[in-house]
């Protein structure tokens, strides 16, 4: 497989997730993949099978790549490092919205915009969550 083709393998897993936690977040699938850990396995597993063939294309792994700005740019320069840092971001994002919907599960539609910020922008949904946490956790009036 190619770079594009694993990336594009990728984006298939979670795009359904958020779909169901957007759309029908009160429904039995939101629930149960609130519940579930498989697809952050998944995504992890991968991740970790792309940032190998990242590392070996670059000859191995250079701890002083992240000490600044022009080393993490040039990790970037691999194709199979960029997808590898997609993946982080789609596990990572995906983990954090798991975590809000766990955590105010009775907000129903309230928490989509919350979601859909953490969808597109991961930290400023998050962020924006903790500021709105107070009261998409409060209970429902009937």
């Amino acid at each position: 497989m190619t770079p594009a083709q694993v990336f594009d393998l990728a984006n298939l897993l979670p795009l359904p997730i958020w779909a169901v936690w957007i759309v029908a977040p009160r429904s039995q699938a939101a629930r149960l993949l609130a519940g579930a850990l498989w697809p952050w396995a998944v995504l992890g597993a991968l991740y970790v099978a792309v940032l190998a063939i990242g590392m070996a294309e670059q000859g191995g792994f250079d701890p002083h790549a992240f000490g600044s700005l022009d080393g993490v740019m040039r990790l970037f320069q691999s194709p199979w490092i960029a997808v590898a840092g997609w993946v982080h971001y789609l596990c990572f994002d995906l983990f954090v919205a798991r975590w809000i919907v766990n955590d105010a599960p009775d907000a129903g539609y309230r928490r989509a915009p919350v979601l859909l910020l953490t969808f597109l922008f991961g930290p400023l949904g998050l962020v924006t969550y903790l500021l709105a946490r107070p009261a998409l956790r409060r209970p429902r009036e009937a």
